[in-house]
């Protein structure tokens, strides 16, 4: 699990040249003019209509690439969507994530929901970890991963090798020119003629996933949850209203809630990770990590209030003992989902991004608040 985690750090953080010719930062962008060298670009909603004769950076809480990639295409944003065609890799992070163009190499992509459309094709290999991975169109190479749900409805020419959560669904449609590797709780039906290779399966039971839950994990849990209801109730009694104010703008727009969040931790990752390079930078890198610390801990109360808003109208008025038990309530299912491996962190991940992406979206909007009132 480790390993893996740390090859997608690798593949999705990297850190990109400081040759940049293109950058834009703005809330909603759609680009029609034709780039001609590498563009680095964060948006809201970001649009790229015509192409990118280099590598293209893109961050935002939509991202649809409509234009053609001639290098590498690297993208973190809440809904993403690409229809043109990319000549070298694709990195993503995400939460809807669509392809339906030309890969000229591999795609490795972490988001909830991935699908590779029928037309689609990637010459190099998909490394992937998704709740949902549906791939009706052609791997040019082998398919690797942690999934949660697999539908697969095309063709690999080489090896599949995947762990599967849930559970794997392969049409007598699909081909695989290698070797099926996987593990997963229940056997899957395997069509006949579908797989060239060998099939090898794998069984883990619910008892080996539940390893992990020790009794030192559950005492951890335990604290840690009670100490995140003391700091919901200094919030509802104190700041009740900016409180509420982020979750509303979230319930709103969950999507740029995602990406704003997404932006900050990868911007914190990157900023510290380029802060080390220098012994001067060293400390500040370490106030930076304690900060992501401190937001990691502060972030789940955010996204739990998020989640308290499909429960209770949070625009009327609500008396504080109601949402205190209401958000503690979310803040109990935020906990024990945190508990169960794989898809159930990958949600936490998902949750922790919308309540990051909240907080930062209230302080730009009490920025706003104190900017036009000549306070700053």
């Amino acid at each position: 699990m480790k390993k893996i985690l740390l090859f997608f750090a690798l593949m999705l953080l990297q850190i990109a040249p400081v040759h940049a010719v293109t950058l834009q930062a703005t809330e909603n962008l759609v680009l029609t003019e034709t780039l001609t060298d590498d563009a680095y670009i964060l948006a809201g909603n970001g649009t790229i209509e015509n192409d990118v004769n280099g590598d293209l950076y893109i961050g935002g809480g939509n991202v649809v690439i409509n234009g053609n990639i001639i290098e590498d295409l690297v993208v973190a944003g809440g809904k993403v969507t690409v229809m043109g065609n990319v000549m070298g890799d694709i990195r993503v992070i995400g939460g809807q994530i669509a392809i339906y163009g030309l890969v000229g190499d591999d795609v490795v992509i972490m988001g909830g929901q991935v699908d590779i459309g029928k037309k689609s094709i990637v010459n190099g290999s998909l490394v992937t970890m998704a709740g949902i991975l549906t791939v009706d169109g052609k791997i040019g190479e082998d398919i690797r991963g942690m999934l949660g749900v697999l539908f697969l409805n095309g063709e690999v020419n080489r090896d599949i090798t995947v762990t599967v959560e849930d559970s794997m669904h392969i049409s007598a449609s699909a081909k695989i020119g290698g070797n099926l590797n996987y593990s997963a709780l229940v056997e899957s039906t395997i069509p006949k003629g579908v797989v060239g290779g060998k099939t090898s399966f794998n069984q883990f039971t619910h008892q080996g996933i539940l390893e992990g839950i020790t009794y030192a994990l559950i005492i951890q849990k335990v604290i840690s949850y009670f100490g995140a209801l003391f700091l919901l109730f200094l919030i509802v009694i104190f700041m009740q209203k900016s409180f509420l104010s982020a979750a509303i703008t979230a319930r709103a727009n969950v999507l740029k809630a995602f990406g704003v969040g997404l932006l900050t931790a990868i911007g914190a990752v990157v900023g510290s990770i380029i802060l080390m390079m220098t012994v001067i930078g060293i400390p500040l890198a370490i106030i930076v990590l304690s900060v992501m610390l401190i937001v990691c801990f502060i972030a789940k109360l955010f996204a739990s209030a998020w989640i308290a808003g499909y429960f209770i109208n949070l625009k009327k008025k609500v008396s504080k003992v109601k949402l205190f038990f209401v958000i503690a309530a979310a803040l109990l299912v935020y906990s024990l989902l945190g508990m169960i491996p794989y898809l159930g962190k990958a949600i936490n991940v998902i949750l922790f991004l919308i309540g990051t992406g909240s907080m930062v979206l209230m302080k730009i909007e009490i920025m706003k608040l104190l900017k036009s009132k000549k306070l700053i």
